[in-house]
């Protein structure tokens, strides 16, 4: 089985857990992030999955079409901020129909992508600084990795 496959099962196993999600509400918030300090309720987490699975899955398009970089600028980081902020505005059932959407959007995604693609080098653009990797580290820490982390937080929050 090749990376891109195995990248597709655990998108559509993300996609089935986020139909078992209890609809439980906002909730209170959960322990400070170690980075950060932010503490964040559900609707904190699910405004950010809808918005970042967009967000990454164009950034990715872009790089498999020929871009050199990826990354958020300031207006991406606001707009990041925004969705934290304010996702639970737009009420839950919204908020997981955007998400299910953004994980179909990562399958068709990956559909488009070759094994040969992972190795494609990007300079990859972060708060920390640039770094210089592979296709392989978006899609990991920025799209199906970081689903399935928020995927769990939602469950630690109740």
């Amino acid at each position: 089985m090749g990376e891109i496959e195995r990248y597709r099962e655990r998108t559509e196993a993300a996609l089935r857990h986020l139909g078992t999600l209890p609809r439980v509400g906002w909730g209170e918030p959960g322990p400070a992030d170690e980075k950060t300090g932010e503490r964040w309720d559900r609707g904190n987490v699910l405004g950010h999955m809808a918005e970042m699975l967009p967000f990454w899955t164009r950034q990715v398009r872009a790089v498999v079409s020929g871009a050199t970089s990826l990354g958020r600028d300031d207006a991406g980081y606001a707009e990041r901020r925004q969705a934290i902020d304010t996702g639970r505005d737009l009420g839950e059932d919204e908020l997981l129909a955007r998400i299910g959407a953004g994980l179909t959007g990562v399958l068709t995604l990956l559909a488009e992508i070759r094994e040969e693609d992972l190795d494609r080098k990007l300079t990859y653009h972060s708060p920390g600084g640039e770094r210089h990797v592979d296709l392989r580290y978006p899609l990991e820490e920025l799209v199906v990795g970081h689903v399935e982390a928020h995927l769990r937080q939602l469950g630690e929050l109740g």
